[in-house]
């Protein structure tokens, strides 16, 4: 039930950001309020970084696509992703995605573990 809600909150939730945190927001919305209080989340629910923002130094914007830029597969807003099919310069890339990367098999893309 608990992974139903996450889900859900995930799914439909108002992102944004909070003191240069991402969150995730009810958005007044009483359905959201109600699982956030049975999840036991603050609203809003602050996020990690990785995994819910631009991997692009300095951007927090919510990810819209993934698509390969230069050597890296990278998660993407939808403005550094417009920049990735334009094949325009990249920016600096975020450490954690960099690392995570640099675990891709060169044979197969896929990640080891």
């Amino acid at each position: 039930m608990e992974e139903a809600l996450r889900d859900m909150v995930y799914q439909f939730g108002y992102r944004g950001v909070v003191d240069g945190k991402p969150v995730i927001s009810t958005g007044g919305l009483s359905t959201l309020e109600s699982a956030f209080e049975a999840l036991g989340w603050d609203d809003p629910y602050v996020l990690s970084e990785e995994g819910n923002t631009c991997e692009i130094k300095g951007c927090m914007n919510e990810i819209s696509s993934g698509q390969r830029w230069g050597k890296y597969y990278l998660r993407l807003c939808s403005k550094h992703g417009s920049m990735a099919w334009k094949n325009k310069r990249r920016p600096p890339v975020k450490e954690y995605a960099i690392e995570r990367e640099l675990k891709r098999d060169k044979t197969t893309g896929f990640l080891n573990q």
